[in-house]
């Protein structure tokens, strides 16, 4: 028969090791799941961002001053860059993407390489073919910059 001060202590050092359990649990989740898809997702947001921002440049290429341009062909080939790293880190990505959680990483794929077309064309180009890209862009990403 176990003793009323053995009772105790055997439940405190199970209480206390199911909360180390629970918190470890949840540190990996986090870490391995959750934040990567949270940094993914502000890519994205970043991206609509980038597209609103610069929009001016792109549209109108050639036609803005020289050190815009250079940094909107910078900012948009940083993003596509950004994108393609941010999804490589998420673990379980065909899960998250069957569940929607996640863009199809087809479309990231996509994206980034239209992304990369569209800083390709700040300094020259066509202004229509552009705003083609940047639409696409944002269907494939699932965003709006125009309402």
């Amino acid at each position: 028969m176990m003793s009323e001060e053995f009772k105790i202590v055997l439940t405190s050092a199970l209480t206390i090791l199911g909360g180390i359990f629970v918190y470890t649990t949840g540190q990996i989740i986090s870490k391995f799941f959750i934040e990567p898809i949270h940094d993914q997702s502000r890519c994205i947001g970043d991206i609509s961002d980038s597209l609103i921002f610069y929009a001016n440049q792109f549209s109108n290429p050639g036609v803005g001053k020289p050190e815009k341009m250079d940094e909107t062909q910078k900012v948009l080939r940083q993003r596509a860059s950004q994108l393609t790293s941010k999804t490589h880190v998420i673990n379980c990505y065909k899960l998250f993407e069957l569940l929607g959680i996640v863009p199809k990483r087809s479309a990231v794929i996509e994206a980034s390489r239209s992304l990369i077309k569209l800083s390709n064309s700040v300094h020259e180009g066509d202004g229509a073919k552009n705003d083609e890209l940047r639409e696409k862009i944002e269907n494939l990403l699932n965003i709006r910059t125009h309402y």
